[in-house]
């Protein structure tokens, strides 16, 4: 049973025959129309939509009455008898003092939408990328698992080959048997990460990802200097300068609420023809007399949005310029140390498992020797498959973040 079940796990990782067709870029682009993004997008051209009309006067008002009528004497409720009742038709019109500062917040909460979609998208393509990496690296674990399980297989049937012959040892025989179970066990497990991934992927890109992944890894162009220089243009800075711009706008509105509101109303006054029409100009002023209790506190308190605004994006600065710093020292030593794997330690391990498997094959080494061989080499391919792993990730994230596709 564990010799058919290594057999369909290798069959499961063995190289697909058509072309691998979706490369990291492929998923980055797919990403960047997902449903999130399209909302994003739509809450963009709401708050746009929403500014021309922010900034504009109020409706006008009609105003239709009856003034002066009699309600006792002979006269009483007749319309046309006394010459101070008349039928009065006019026009209202109020004008605000803070059109100003309501468009200025419509404009900032137009920005904050866009702040918003910039972190979505930034959201996405790293979601995406992760993703991606991942399915690339799980499946490039399977290759090297593959090969080893085979090679297990193959020694544990030579085993058995050999006792059944009289000329093998029994321990030697459960030991690479037992070794080969291991390995379709890990391959077991692998399968399952693979799945995982693949499904993580399908969550940032929909059913492209079920799709071959490109055989091409993903490099980045990583130079330290000029991501210092864009890391004032994080899409997460935005979004603190969206707020920034979001409490002065409130700030300016409370301020308003300082200047009096007015309104003029034009009406024209119908009487008896017998007494002639009337016309009549109103204008209301508003008194602002408690300011030191209304709105002067507002203003205070206005005013102090502005300075948290501004200090969180101060700390959010230095935040992040402290993360750029520590990924950017990550990066550089993944690079040495994935290079060191290169050129060192997985050339020496796989000279190792070869010679170990040449001696066992000619009875000078014993099965436990070469199962460590084997052991030793799987560890330095899959360590080195991590380290290439962990450094696409992080220029993954250096590049979705300070690269040169910031506005």
């Amino acid at each position: 049973m564990r010799v058919a079940w290594l057999a369909c796990c290798a069959l499961g990782w063995a190289p697909i025959a058509h072309a691998q067709d979706l490369s990291f870029n492929d998923a980055l682009a797919l990403a960047s129309d997902g449903p999130r993004i399209e909302a994003g997008r739509a809450s963009v051209r709401a708050a746009e939509l929403a500014i021309g009309p922010a900034g504009q006067l109020p409706d006008p008002e009609l105003v239709l009455g009856l003034e002066n009528v009699p309600l006792s004497g002979v006269d009483r409720y007749r319309l046309d008898r006394d010459e101070m009742t008349m039928q009065r038709i006019g026009v209202m019109q109020e004008m605000p003092s803070g059109l100003g500062a309501s468009r200025s917040m419509a404009e900032a909460e137009a920005g904050r939408a866009g702040a918003g979609l910039a972190m979505a998208e930034l959201e996405a393509r790293l979601g995406a990328a992760q993703a991606w990496i991942n399915l690339y690296y799980v499946e490039r674990r399977g290759e090297a698992l593959r090969r080893l399980a085979e090679e297990a297989s193959a020694a544990a049937g030579a085993a058995r080959g050999r006792l059944a012959a009289g000329a093998g040892n029994v321990d030697e025989t459960i030991a690479v048997g037992i070794e080969a179970a291991r390995m379709a066990d890990r391959l077991a497990e692998l399968e399952a990460a693979r799945i995982r991934a693949r499904s993580e992927l399908r969550r940032w890109i929909g059913e492209a990802a079920d799709q071959e992944l490109d055989a091409a890894a993903p490099a980045f162009a990583i130079d330290p200097a000029q991501m210092r220089e864009r890391l004032r243009r994080h899409p997460a800075l935005g979004a603190y300068r969206a707020e920034i711009d979001a409490a002065e706008a409130g700030l300016a509105m409370a301020r308003a609420e300082r200047r009096p509101d007015w309104s003029w109303e034009l009406s024209y006054g119908r009487r008896d023809p017998s007494f002639g029409d009337m016309a009549s100009i109103e204008v209301r002023v508003g008194l602002p007399l408690f300011q030191p209790w209304r709105q002067g506190p507002l203003v205070a308190a206005r005013r102090a949005d502005v300075a948290r605004a501004e200090a969180d994006r101060t700390a959010a600065e230095r935040e992040y310029a402290a993360a750029l710093d520590a990924q950017l020292a990550e990066y550089s030593a993944l690079s040495a140390n994935l290079e060191r794997a290169h050129s060192l330690r997985l050339p020496l391990a796989t000279q190792r498992a070869s010679a170990a498997a040449g001696a066992f094959a000619a009875g000078r080494a014993n099965a436990a020797q070469l199962i460590e061989a084997r052991r030793a080499h799987l560890e330095a391919q899959l360590e080195t498959i991590e380290l290439a792993e962990r450094r696409a990730l992080v220029g993954a994230a250096l590049a979705m973040q300070y690269g040169e596709s910031l506005p």
